[in-house]
């Protein structure tokens, strides 16, 4: 039998951010992370600068088709 303790960083992060909206900054991988309100789709960025082009880039263009 393997028995499995989970982290309890891990764990807290994960029930502290559970219902959140918006960004989140994954300390494991070390990248922000969102899912976008338009589309669901999910969006990955090393800092906030570049994941708020990201999502003005594809928000604007990918899924509205431009304005």
């Amino acid at each position: 039998m393997i028995y499995d303790i989970p982290d309890p960083f891990e764990t807290f992060v994960a029930n502290k951010y559970a219902n959140f909206k918006g960004m989140r900054y994954d300390f494991f991988a070390k990248e922000w992370y969102l899912k976008t309100a338009c589309c669901g789709e999910e969006l990955y960025a090393p800092n906030k600068k570049i994941m708020n082009k990201i999502r003005l880039y594809h928000t604007r263009n990918e899924c509205l088709g431009g304005y």
